[in-house]
């Protein structure tokens, strides 16, 4: 049966975009090139997302009906039934784009993610680096994993769609940069991409199903033909391409790129990259790499959490309970909750008894936590709400979970296979934004990494980017990080006999 097709007309652009019925307002926006900033993934929550728009829509829920205007609908969650007008006036609404100098070159630095994008510009004439712009993977709509999305890839006519959505959205946040600053597009010298393999090989129009099958075959881990790559070409005529290597099919050019960023401590390492897909690695004192990766969710970038969004404005940040008292710490009017603050509160309720060890909610809230929190059940699923403010339910916690069980028997795999224990670490290095603000004591509360007693511990921040730049400054790089490849021995989890046991064992707090 084939979709309908309805047309969507862009004021005051004037422009045209033909679309399936059934697609949200925001899809259709980047279908014609104005990205959306929907921090909240789409849940309606945050309310960044609102737009003019008038025809055939869906009825507005009660997220958008909140918004008190009837003209106004929610850009994530209005899907179009039929021919419709959005009035979209500017689209720096939506991003925040870094002011380029037009008499300066330029290189992007773009660490594609599986649920969101960063893209950094770096000011080539005078070796600075703007400020990034971050979105969601417009890949979302067809799974908020990789394993999803190789699925949806299976021919060949989604898998090309998955490839133009990803292009298309980076080519526009960089021409939108340029035009914004009148900025002509040949002031772009270099674009460099840091990415996990199936991100990588989708950018780059290759078949990402061997990925998600075993024996989980990768055809090319490097990307030395593709620095002439003709998507960004066209566009970028001077821009030289780099593409970071890749290990294997879940150790990306993300991951690569940690290590290559790594300090030069003394000792043996514990490297985690927290993302939907956890990546880790232990780095011996010989310079041996083991390394693994876990499918952890996109849970702590709040993208399958009932109040979760990622830690931009309207995002608790932070829970603290001092003094018996409790506290948060936001960006701005809180609308929900990002994935330090997921941790911080699990943590707590953990410690005064709200939730046991299994992740259960209890029954009762005791009762000097009744004007803290309070207790309702919606549809036999348990909901806390807290402060008056969002809400947690049994299910986030049981997400939660899921993610953490996954990384914490990761790390005893691997620090069996390395013939190491707890007690060896030197140095622990926490990579991506989540990691660089989370409380690491409430981390290693919640059990998503061993307690590493003696370890030093190294919050990194975006290590995926930071290498994405670095590939811009200096072309050395690419070299060092094939020199780390090949020094890795990658453990399958999939295929290791004690994994499914140790996962069960490491799902409780």
């Amino acid at each position: 049966m084939e979709t309908k097709k309805v047309t969507v007309t862009i004021l005051p652009h004037n422009t045209v975009v033909t679309v399936d019925a059934g697609t949200t307002i925001a899809d259709a926006l980047l279908e014609c090139g104005i990205v959306v900033n929907t921090p909240c993934g789409g849940k309606g929550i945050c309310k960044k997302c609102a737009v003019q728009a008038k025809g055939a829509l869906s009825q507005p829920d009660n997220f958008e009906k909140s918004l008190g205007d009837s003209s106004l609908r929610l850009a994530c969650r209005a899907t179009i039934e039929g021919n419709i007008t959005v009035f979209a006036p500017s689209i720096r609404e939506y991003i925040h784009y870094p002011v380029l100098d037009p008499a300066h070159t330029y290189g992007v630095a773009i660490d594609a993610g599986t649920t969101t994008l960063q893209i950094a510009f770096v000011d080539t004439t005078t070796d600075t680096v703007l400020p990034e712009i971050t979105l969601l993977n417009p890949q979302r709509r067809f799974g908020h994993d990789v394993i999803s999305r190789i699925s949806y890839a299976h021919n060949s006519e989604n898998a090309s769609r998955l490839t133009r959505l990803l292009i298309d959205t980076i080519t526009t946040v960089i021409t939108t940069t340029c035009k914004l600053s009148q900025a002509n597009t040949p002031a772009i010298k270099a674009i460099a991409v840091s990415g996990n393999t199936v991100m990588t090989y989708s950018l780059l129009g290759l078949d990402i199903t061997p990925l998600g099958t075993y024996p989980y075959n990768t055809s090319l881990t490097t990307f030395d033909d593709y620095c002439n790559y003709r998507p960004f070409k066209k566009i970028f005529p001077d821009a030289a391409i780099t593409v970071l290597p890749v290990a294997s099919a879940f150790l990306g050019g993300d991951f690569l790129g940690g290590i290559g960023m790594l300090p030069q401590n003394k000792g043996a390492s514990f490297f985690f990259d927290v993302g939907t897909n956890g990546e880790m690695a232990i780095i011996k004192d010989d310079g041996t790499i083991i390394a693994t990766s876990c499918a952890m969710g996109p849970a702590l970038e709040g993208m399958n959490i009932s109040r979760g969004m990622t830690a931009t404005e309207g995002a608790i940040t932070h829970f603290l309970l001092e003094e018996g008292r409790l506290h948060y710490v936001s960006i701005g009017k809180p609308a929900g909750i990002s994935g330090t603050a997921l941790v911080d509160i699990i943590a707590i309720l953990l410690d005064i008894g709200v939730i046991d060890p299994r992740g259960a909610i209890q029954n009762e809230i005791p009762w000097q936590w009744k004007g803290t929190l309070s207790l309702e059940n919606h549809n036999g699923v348990k909901v806390l709400h807290i402060l008056n403010t969002v809400t947690l339910s049994q299910l986030d916690i049981r997400n939660v979970q899921l993610a953490k069980g996954a990384s914490l028997a990761a790390s005893y795999i691997l620090l069996k296979e390395a013939g190491l224990t707890r007690d060896d670490i030197d140095n622990v290095y926490i990579a991506g934004a989540f990691g660089k603000n989370v409380n690491i004591e409430n981390f290693i509360r919640l059990k998503f990494i061993p307690h590493f007693k003696n370890a030093h511990y190294h919050p990194l921040g975006n290590t995926s980017l930071m290498a994405a730049i670095e590939a811009v400054r200096n072309k050395e790089l690419i070299q060092r990080l094939k020199k780390i490849q090949r020094s890795i021995t990658a453990i399958d989890l999939s295929m290791h006999k004690e994994f499914n046991e140790m996962y069960l064992q490491s799902l409780e707090f």
